[in-house]
């Protein structure tokens, strides 16, 4: 919170200067979560245009009455209370804190700033309803403001009755990297209706007072779910990844503090920033007062029981190892020599590989599942040590089965991995590849998993991860399983790692973080000079060692350079130095009058050369459809793309456009050959399309006119539109649908107009909603809706259909 914003929505407060203020403080221990805006807000009350400010304490976590302080000669019109508290203690739950209120709301203009952000709101012990106040004069006590329930409320509509209510406002959070004004509006507004009342409504939430026994008995708040698993699963629909993974790493912690759990996100989990208000009021702590003597001046928790058991398969050996080192050396050392969390000797892959017997559970199934890897790489050369170091890695007798190949962009991380997978599948029961550049492709890549490891749907259609993990876990194998993990996101922002007792895990990521989750991780470096001049020339065989040593070193060894350094310089006539002095002056372009932050400059001018090569060769034989083809496919989002949706405009009925070459199967064909040919696509004949990331940026951002990069997307859409399925409800028209959804640009599609895209935004919002992603279909639905709404009658079908997935009420006619 802004202290100098709070400051400007207390300005009202300016023509009553005679107005003493008592800020009454929850020193609850678990509104130590929220001290420095506490801090903030007393800072700005100081400043506030009060006659005089009291501070008081209560603690609602207590047991007993709570004391009503010190609140000065009651002087109805002369007063205002604001008690600062979460609402979640015990005291709100049985009462003690609304009769408390009831005490001060016949004297003092009285309400509750609370700072829970909205996702834990369902935390709250007590009622809020909707009301609006209204004052007749300046600093009316709460108790005789007009008050009624909002009219259009669910609490109206039942005709339930509340004699009062006290103004619950939202006080908002220090950590907010911007502050944004609105934050601070909802109590400006109160503080105008305080000190400025007209004849307007103040609108808000409120905690009902005065009431008769039994009347709101049906929106009494329910009693706090005590069972773990139960609250996991709550924690994790409310919070992120990142939430449920501290919660397993303070499972090697005997006691929890406040700072533990801060220290753990801030170095375990650098890429969470709200994984400690989630935890802590998730329900999985427990308050242990007896111990706060051991970690004094803080407050001690503990884990609740059976939390610890669930949690802890989350975890790898080096999470456990990583976390408990930082437990001991931040927790007093006489709290770890009380009680410490031995690891299960389950998760030791070592213990696996020297046991001849099938590793699972007792009983269980074994799993059968087809390997199912991209193509290999037919040109792959050199790499011998890091492949054998991927081996080493995996099998070490103390590591985790868990292997982290990190590298820039385009260094070669991926066909590393994919020729070790490819080297090795033998030597497992199965083999799995997921891209995982983000949550939803590893949950979508995981069902399908499950569906081979006949892992039943939930109730919303969807295989849930969690059971795919539990079944790698619990499933018989005899020689283990490999999952790969290409191009992943940071660690906080997927979902937990399988527990590797059965199996191993290769990480492909640029991503920093992925080298703290395991001990030994690999950084990938460029070709070594050998491998380089060998992949050289494969397209320049008559290179000289000195010329290939001069361009191996220029290309630092990155693959991508090499190759189409290759491909170029086989074709002449320029010799190797001024082809490097050429290459020079584009990287030299790119620096000046681009942004590549993200990507190393050179492997973006190789690229930008290698199309502009290939512009001149379909120039010289007048077929344009392969530049055409890679501009499509540089607007349909990463990763493969399956033939199947590439050639789905292919017929008689298109709308992908007429006469280009998606229109036509033979020409598409010939395209991607060609493409492949120069390297510009990783394609063969039956296997999936994939174009590089890093390729597709410069395409967008560099080489594509403004013009042929909307004559792209307008193509994409149409191909999209062309490949939608006739019954999505089937288990191949689901899997379609979820890669149009993939790969759809709704910001393209939107602009495209609802004549030319309605059908297609409306069965991606439907696939959304259908698998139970009802956050994402509600997103999507309201930057159509925003967009749409402006071109079409508001009762039209489309904008119906919107506003139902937006969550957007009819508009009054």
């Amino acid at each position: 919170m802004n202290p100098s914003m709070l400051l400007r929505a207390l300005h009202p407060f300016e023509g009553t200067p005679y107005l003493t203020l008592t800020l009454v403080l929850d020193r609850a221990p678990s509104m130590e979560l929220w001290r420095r805006t506490v801090d903030d807000l007393r800072e700005a009350l100081g400043q506030a245009p009060f006659e005089q400010l009291r501070v008081q304490t209560v603690d609602t976590s207590a047991p007993g009455p709570l004391p009503a302080g010190d609140t000065g000669t009651p002087h109805p019109g002369k007063q205002v209370v604001l008690l600062v508290s979460n609402l979640v203690e015990a005291a709100w739950r049985d009462g003690r804190a609304t009769a408390l209120l009831d005490h001060w709301c016949p004297t003092s203009a009285t309400a509750v700033l609370q700072p829970l952000p909205s996702r834990l709101r369902h935390r709250v012990a007590v009622p809020l309803a909707p009301f609006r106040w209204r004052a007749p004069r300046p600093a009316t006590p709460t108790a005789w403001l007009k008050c009624e329930l909002q009219p259009d409320s669910l609490e109206a509509a039942v005709r339930l009755d509340a004699p009062g209510g006290v103004p619950v406002l939202d006080l908002p959070d220090s950590t907010s990297a911007v502050p944004d004004p609105a934050d601070t509006r909802r109590i400006e507004d109160w503080a105008r209706m305080v000190a400025a009342p007209t004849a307007d409504w103040y609108q808000g939430p409120g905690i009902p007072s005065g009431l008769d026994p039994g009347t709101w008995d049906g929106f009494t708040v329910p009693a706090p779910a005590t069972d773990p698993a139960a609250l996991i699963e709550t924690l994790h629909e409310v919070a992120d990844t990142a939430a449920v993974r501290l919660a397993a790493l303070l499972t090697v912690s005997p006691l929890v503090t406040l700072h533990l759990m801060y220290a753990m996100q801030r170095r375990l989990l650098p890429e969470a920033d709200a994984a400690v208000p989630d935890v802590l009021h998730s329900g999985l702590l427990v308050r242990a007062a007896e111990r706060d003597r051991d970690v004094d001046p803080e407050h001690a928790y503990v884990l609740l029981d059976g939390a610890a058991e669930l949690l802890d398969d989350r975890l790898t050996h080096f999470d456990r190892r990583r976390a408990r080192d930082l437990a001991m050396k931040l927790l007093p050392p006489a709290v770890s020599a009380r009680n410490t969390r031995p690891d299960p000797s389950s998760v030791l892959r070592g213990e696996h590989a020297r046991s001849p017997e099938p590793i699972g559970r007792a009983g269980s199934a074994p799993l059968r599942v087809r390997t199912a890897l991209p193509a290999p790489n037919r040109r792959f050369v050199g790499r011998g040590k890091l492949l054998a170091d991927i081996h080493a890695t995996l099998h070490r007798a103390d590591g985790d089965g868990l292997c982290v190949l990190h590298g820039t962009a385009g260094i070669g991380k991926t066909q590393v991995a994919l020729e070790y997978a490819h080297s090795h599948c033998d030597a497992y029961d199965f083999v799995w590849w997921s891209e995982a550049r983000d949550a939803r492709s590893l949950a979508e890549s995981l069902a399908r998993l499950g569906a081979e490891l006949s892992v039943p749907p939930g109730p919303d259609g969807r295989v849930p991860v969690a059971a795919v993990l539990d079944r790698l876990c619990s499933g018989r194998v005899d020689r283990g399983w490999l999952l790969v993990l290409n191009n992943a996101d940071p660690p906080a922002r997927l979902a937990p790692l399988p527990p590797l007792g059965a199996g191993h895990i290769l990480v492909t990521s640029r991503h920093v973080s992925w080298t703290e989750e395991t001990a030994h991780p690999l950084h990938v470096e460029g070709l070594s000079r050998e491998d380089s001049l060998a992949l050289l020339r494969v397209r320049a065989p008559w290179l000289t060692d000195d010329e290939g040593a001069a361009v191996a070193e220029r290309t630092g060894g990155l693959p991508p350079l090499l190759v189409h350094l290759g491909h170029s310089l086989a074709k002449g006539p320029l010799d190797v130095t001024e082809h490097l002095a050429d290459f020079d002056e584009i990287c030299a372009d790119l620096l000046e009058h681009h942004d590549l932050a993200d990507y190393d400059v050179n492997l973006a001018g190789v690229w930008k050369q290698a199309v502009a090569e290939l512009d001149t060769d379909t120039d010289a034989t007048g077929n344009g459809h392969a530049p055409e083809l890679l501009r499509v496919l540089s607007c349909l989002g990463t990763g493969p793309v399956s033939f199947g949706l590439l050639s789905a405009a292919t017929g008689p009925k298109s709308s992908a456009g007429d006469g280009g070459v998606l229109t036509d199967k033979v020409r598409l064909h010939k395209a991607l050959l060609l493409l492949a040919a120069k390297d510009l696509v990783a394609y063969e004949r039956g296997t999936p399309v994939e174009v590089h990331p890093v390729l597709q940026m410069v395409m967008r951002g560099v080489v594509m006119t403004r013009n042929q990069l909307r004559q792209a997307e307008q193509a994409a859409l149409g191909l999209l539109s062309a490949a939608l399925p006739a019954d999505p409800t089937t288990s191949a028209g689901r899997g379609r649908t979820a890669e149009i959804a993939r790969r759809l640009s709704l910001a393209a599609a939107v602009d495209a107009g609802p004549e030319t895209t309605a059908d297609l935004v409306v069965a991606v919002i439907k696939h959304h909603a259908a698998v139970g992603d009802t956050k994402l279909a509600r997103s999507r639905a309201r930057v159509a809706l925003d967009s749409w709404s402006r071109h079409l009658d508001a009762e039209h079908p489309v904008v119906a259909f919107l506003r139902s997935h937006a969550g957007t009420p009819p508009e009054e006619p």
